[in-house]
Formats: C-alpha cells, sequence, structure tokens
C-alpha cells in the first residue's frame, strides 16, 4: 500500500511539473499548431485556436483540465500530425521496453563472469586487467563506443548495418553500445559484492567442510548477490527506458527517446507531456515491482515494503 502511494504521489508530481515547465516555454502553443498544419496564421485565427485548446485559462485550470482527460485516457493530439499521442506513446514505448531487454541481457553476460573472474582472482594481473579495461572504456560517452562501432563493423567490415531497422542483425550495435557502457558501471560494484562473500565466514566455513568450489559459487555466492544484482536491474532498466535517446537516434530505433527529439525538436507539446509521463509511469512500475521480488528474496523486508512497518522472522 505504502509503495503504490508513493508511486501515484511521484506520477501526480511529475505531470505537474512536465505541465509547468511546458506552460512557461518560450512561444505560443497556438502558433506551433498552426504552423505544423502549414496555415498561415492571423490574430484572429490565433485568438480560436486558444480559444478551442484553452490556452487562455489560467494554468491551475489549464492543468486540471489536462488531468482530467489524462485520468480518462485521453492524451489529446500530437500539433505536427493531429494523430491521437496515445497511438503514438504505444507505438514507441514497447520498442524502447524491447531494446532495453536485449541490452539487459547482454550487460548481465558480460559483466556477471568477468565480475567473478576478477573477484575469485582478486590482486591478480587479471583482475587488474579487468578493472583497467572497465575504467577506459567506462571513460569514453556511450555515443562515441556507438560510433567507433559503426565505422568498425559497418564501413571497414561491412558486416553490421548501421540502422537498427535495416535486418534482423540492426539491433546487434545499439544493443552491444549500451551493454559495453553499463557493463562498465556492473562490473565494479559486483566484483566488490563478490570479494565480500567470498571472504564471509559463511563461505569460508563452508570450504572447511570441504563443499566444492563450483557449488559455492553457484548456489551461495550467486544465490546471496541476487538482491543485490536485482537491484541493478530495476535502476539501470528505469534509465533505459527514459535516458537512451541519444543512441536510439544515433541508430535509428523507433523508441520512444527518439520520438522525444523529434517532439522537440517539432515544439510538440503535448507528445512531450505524454511521453514524460508515459515514461515516469513506466519507470516507476518497474522498480515497484523489482522492489517486491527483492522483497520476496528476503522476507524481512517484505513487511517492510508493503506496509511500511518491520516484523521480525523466526
Amino acid at each position: 500500500m505504502k509503495a503504490v502511494l508513493q508511486f501515484l504521489m511521484i506520477l501526480l508530481c511529475v505531470s505537474f511539473i512536465s505541465f509547468l515547465f511546458i506552460y512557461l516555454a518560450p512561444g505560443d502553443p497556438a502558433e506551433s499548431i498552426l504552423s505544423a498544419q502549414g496555415i498561415p496564421y492571423t490574430k484572429e485565427l490565433l485568438a480560436l485556436k486558444r480559444e478551442e485548446f484553452g490556452f487562455n485559462q489560467p494554468f491551475l485550470v489549464q492543468y486540471w483540465n489536462w488531468l482530467v482527460k489524462i485520468l480518462r485516457g485521453d492524451f489529446g493530439v500530437t500539433y505536427n500530425s493531429g494523430a491521437p499521442v496515445w497511438d503514438q506513446l504505444v507505438f514507441y514505448f514497447p520498442n524502447s521496453v524491447y531494446l532495453a531487454i536485449y541490452v539487459l541481457l547482454t550487460t548481465l553476460g558480460i559483466s556477471l563472469p568477468l565480475s567473478l573472474l576478477a573477484a575469485y582472482y582478486e590482486e591478480s594481473r587479471l583482475d587488474r586487467m579487468i578493472l583497467g579495461i572497465t575504467g577506459f572504456v567506462n571513460a569514453i560517452p556511450n555515443f562515441v563506443i556507438g560510433i567507433l562501432l559503426i565505422i568498425f563493423f559497418s564501413v571497414q567490415l561491412n558486416w553490421l548495418p548501421v540502422q537498427a531497422t535495416a535486418n534482423e542483425w540492426g539491433l546487434v550495435l545499439p544493443v552491444l553500445t549500451l551493454s559495453l557502457t553499463m557493463s562498465t558501471r556492473y562490473i565494479p560494484q559486483i566484483r566488490t559484492y563478490f570479494i565480500d562473500e567470498f571472504h564471509s565466514p559463511a563461505i569460508e566455513g563452508a570450504r572447511g567442510r570441504g563443499i566444492p568450489e563450483w557449488r559455492l559459487i553457484a548456489y551461495d555466492v550467486m544465490g546471496n548477490a541476487s538482491p543485490f544484482i536485482f537491484t541493478l536491474i530495476s535502476l539501470s532498466l528505469g534509465s533505459l527506458l527514459g535516458g537512451v535517446a541519444i543512441i536510439e537516434n544515433l541508430f535509428s530505433w523507433p523508441g520512444i527517446g527518439k520520438m522525444l527529439i523529434g517532439a522537440a525538436g517539432n515544439r510538440d507539446f503535448p507528445l512531450i507531456q505524454g511521453a514524460v509521463l508515459f515514461i515516469t509511469a513506466g519507470v516507476l512500475t518497474v522498480n515497484l515491482l523489482f522492489q517486491v521480488i527483492i522483497a520476496s528474496l528476503n522476507p524481512r523486508t517484505r513487511k517492510e515494503l508493503l506496509f511500511g512497518w518491520k516484523k521480525e522472522v523466526d
């Protein structure tokens, strides 16, 4: 219940702030609408458009009317094409989710083995090499990595297409670009967690009892690290849903980030407002879902998460 209330309050605050920023943005929305339709605007036409869309009403009245429509499922229409905003959102947002899932799976495929090797062979040459490469790649912006991958795999070798929708291999470069960037943040954190697990009294005691090393790693170390890994995933998935606009635009992937860039360039305010609200709801939903998963892995936190109070578990 507490988590649900927080979900609704955050969503309401974000809706208010985003509407306020759009309201304070320079320019006349009525002019944007008429310009997008290719209609030369006059004072009379501008007045009619302001009256039609309620732009001449006080800010709070405009916000309340917009919020009521949102609650009814009416996100308005885009200035540029006149298409329903909802149709645009439900087309672009799943594409971003699709990309994010592939990125997370690839990131885990890279990060977990390398983190495990670095932790198991702590302070070795292998550990220092993994951390050194990780630190170097982490210093490079993700769009630069994307451009370098395009030059190597698309221009020089001609193996992969630049455009993500070109064929079934089109997603490889954007996924690899984002996965390499995210792995550089995952590896040091997971490595540190694994090192703590390897030096824990429980693992040391299990070694003393002659339990095979592979079993300790597969069941104890990985099992104990699963809540921490799920936490990283929840934070990363939230950022992937709304924070990869540059990469989506670079590889022409029709995600909600690329859509936002186009909407901002066209000053399509209803589309921007709807996208911000949609992304926020998606991020909050993901975080809430992963909080439930993490709590289910640790019964001590289940009551605190759901009801806001603690109860000791025997």
